[in-house]
């Protein structure tokens, strides 16, 4: 008994000997700073002069309708753009799929605007977008449209809408084709054998197959449509938006623009605990339903 039970200790410590560069690197860059934000939003400021007060500065958010009203843009985006591009995606793994020549290219060049920094492309869709320099303005003047502006307040949901499509489409595609084909063969070749086409195989027996699959990627789709920034952050150096345009921007302004770091660190605490309830409902109910159907 002695013998096994230091085996298993030594067996224990190696483990977590193994583990230790990760768990630093997690504790001193996750767990730390997500500490230090909740002390932070229990705390009152005014310039370098800090003094505790509780759960004020939460009292102070739930009245604050320039919070709530921030989150706008991300529940467009969140009944928008994240089914439409999951639909997009989808359809593009399945053409990944049954493409014979040509297919690493083509995954390269959808893959590709993932790749590029978000400030970057956000730079590029700015110019695009641009009144005076859009290499747009040559293509709308065939049509009679010179004097259209592009980006206007009102446009900047859907600029928004077609540059998220172009950046994460792709990437998003390549993890449904890598879902796709690790689906065993047998069952495409037992659905040829029973006359089904390409088509009936790939919606009526491969996509029921990948909803663990499309279910993460809606929740990550998700947490980053109620997240975004950089895009709209962009865009506002164009046109003028305001400082709650989003979540995120409302609390960057209000920590770096009106040096209310506090109140900001309180607004990140409540926007990321929305967005780990609502990542929870939707795996719990798409848990249940799995096992309801499996039962």
């Amino acid at each position: 008994m002695t013998w096994i039970s230091k085996a298993k200790l030594k067996s224990t410590l190696k483990a977590y000997l193994f583990l230790a560069p990760f768990l630093a690197v997690f504790i001193g860059l996750v767990v730390y700073p997500i500490g230090l934000g909740v002390k932070l939003s229990l705390y009152g400021q005014r310039g370098a002069r800090m003094w505790y007060v509780g759960f004020d500065n939460y009292k102070r958010i739930f009245a604050d309708s320039m919070f709530w009203d921030s989150f706008k843009i991300p529940l467009f985006l969140l009944l928008v753009q994240v089914p439409l591009m999951i639909f997009l995606a989808t359809m593009i793994a399945f053409l990944y799929e049954t493409r014979k020549g040509g297919g690493p290219v083509y995954r390269f060049i959808y893959y590709l605007p993932y790749t590029i920094p978000g400030i970057v492309s956000g730079l590029v869709w700015s110019y695009i977008f641009s009144d005076s320099m859009s290499p747009l303005s040559p293509l709308l003047s065939l049509f009679g449209l010179e004097n259209i502006k592009l980006l206007t307040r009102g446009n900047v949901p859907g600029i928004l809408l077609v540059i998220i499509l172009w950046q994460f489409t792709g990437y998003t595609a390549f993890l449904v084709y890598s879902s796709l084909i690790a689906i065993p063969k047998e069952y495409s070749e037992a659905a040829q054998l029973d006359g089904a086409g390409l088509w009936q195989i790939a919606f009526r027996i491969k996509l029921p197959l990948l909803k663990g699959p499309m279910i993460t990627l809606f929740i990550f789709n998700a947490i980053g449509a109620m997240q975004v920034f950089n895009e709209p952050w962009m865009l506002g150096n164009l046109v003028v938006l305001p400082l709650n345009y989003t979540p995120a921007m409302y609390i960057y302004n209000s920590a770096f623009s009106q040096g209310r770091f506090t109140y900001a660190s309180a607004m990140g605490i409540i926007l990321a605990v929305l967005t780990c309830s609502f990542s929870w409902y939707i795996l719990r109910s798409a848990g249940r339903q799995i096992l309801g159907r499996r039962h």
